[in-house]
């Protein structure tokens, strides 16, 4: 997308959503003040949720939205599902006038559009007025510019899926949380077993995939690299870490031959029992679980989960994962923050965690995600202990969709091994710094 292509949407967007300051009360009589909790609420206010189409989902976010009526006798809350691509139908109604009083924001590469594009209420000034407890975490992807434009609803942790029954068929010990990634590539050698092709063999190791940025981004800093620095006005992309983490990546595949030589993600395979190890998110605990047709569901195959191998920097995962705001013409933004605020209480937060699919950005509650079976045994001590020391600067800026293409133009042959690490890396740095000082001059940067 070209300078004058990228300002002119942002131009378009903003007309679409109209004039009304990110502080105001959209909506409110002239001279009302700025939307406070436990203000007057109308009969209904109404929450679009990314996965409220997804059934397994649905009665955490019915009970989420029960809880708000049982607290406010007089007013209620309607789930409204997205349908579709959720982007879309969130800009169209925000464009028409009709945005819902609350929706998720988290958006993936999108998640700090959001804000800068004028879909949603900048939300600084109500968290000094009335702040979240000290030990609420997980803001930091919905910052941009030292404005908040989104409350964390839930965080995830990054750990070692492994299948112990393919570890003792190899003879390999457990992953015991001492590993380093050097660690885990040499049990990985052990744990393959070529078959006669790709779906006949036993993997060694799979992850989220080249082509994930988020993943990818950590896995950077844990070799001492970056996506971006800190203020994402150049890029780390052909930093020594940052090169040696792509080279170490790309050669599971290329040369040691122990995960699939693809660019996407394969951590998925691991339900099938095919694959040793896999590092995923909390999250994929309830996707194994729930998986009643996968080899490990119905070959009862004794499968635990385990920290994340250290990089020679630091360890680094995945630590982001939803996140809730008010769209930008919210016709009751007062009613809108007592909303958001109850979504992410106490009463809000624990059904999605009693469900075993999200970790409550609100420390106090932890413990009431490690699932009540017992499994898997390893839950709490590598997502729950490790969540410090994983966290990494989200990679993401406004725009960031429009490097997406760019990011799997010059590295996906990186992965499969058909190019270098340091000219893959060169040749997105360039690519990169030119999307950088488009968003300068558009003064998104």
């Amino acid at each position: 997308m070209s300078a004058t292509g990228a300002t002119r949407r942002r131009v378009l967007a903003a007309a679409m959503v109209g004039a009304c300051p990110p502080l105001a009360a959209c909506g409110a009589a002239a001279g009302q003040s700025s939307p406070t909790r436990g203000a007057s609420l109308p009969a209904e206010l109404t929450w679009m949720g990314w996965s409220m189409d997804q059934e397994f989902l649905l009665p955490a976010y019915e009970e989420a939205a029960s809880g708000f009526a049982a607290k406010h006798a007089s007013s209620k809350i309607t789930l409204l599902p997205p349908g579709g691509n959720y982007r879309e139908k969130y800009t169209t109604l925000v464009a028409a006038g009709t945005p819902p009083d609350v929706a998720d924001v988290h958006w993936q590469q999108h998640v700090r559009d959001v804000g800068p594009s004028g879909l949603t209420l900048d939300l600084t000034a109500l968290l000094k007025k009335d702040p979240y407890p000290r030990d609420y975490v997980g803001w930091g992807a919905y910052n941009w510019r030292a404005k908040q434009y989104g409350v964390p609803s839930a965080i995830q942790g990054t750990g070692l899926f492994y299948n112990k029954a393919l570890f003792d068929e190899a003879g390999v010990r457990y992953p015991d949380g001492t590993w380093t990634w050097e660690t885990l590539v040499d049990a990985a050698r052990r744990l393959t077993k070529p078959g006669p092709d790709a779906n006949s063999t036993i993997w060694g190791i799979g992850d989220q995939g080249g082509s994930n940025v988020g993943w990818m981004n950590a896995l950077f800093h844990a070799f001492g690299g970056a996506v971006f620095t800190a203020d994402y006005k150049a890029t780390r992309l052909t930093e020594p870490g940052t090169v040696a983490a792509m080279e170490f990546r790309a050669e599971w595949a290329a040369r040691l031959k122990v995960s699939p030589g693809v660019p996407t993600g394969t951590s998925g395979q691991f339900t099938q029992g095919r694959m040793a190890m896999a590092t995923s998110g909390s999250w994929f605990v309830a996707n194994v679980k729930r998986n009643a047709s996968s080899a490990l569901s119905t070959g009862q195959v004794p499968w635990d989960v385990t920290p994340l191998p250290k990089g020679p920097a630091r360890y680094g995962g995945l630590t982001d994962e939803l996140g809730i705001g008010i769209p930008t013409g919210a016709p009751r933004a007062d009613a809108s923050w007592t909303a958001l605020r109850h979504l992410t209480s106490k009463e809000g937060l624990l059904p999605f965690a009693h469900i075993g699919r999200y970790i409550p950005p609100l420390k106090s509650l932890w413990n009431e995600a490690v699932p009540t079976d017992g499994a898997p045994a390893g839950f709490k001590r590598a997502f729950l202990d490790q969540w410090e020391k994983l966290s990494v600067p989200s990679p993401f800026t406004p725009d960031f969709q429009q490097l997406v293409p760019v990011w799997r133009e010059e590295l996906d042959k990186v992965w499969t091994g058909e190019r270098p690490a340091r000219d893959g890396a060169a040749a997105l740095a360039r690519r990169t710094e030119e999307f950088l000082r488009r968003l300068m001059a558009e003064g998104a940067l």
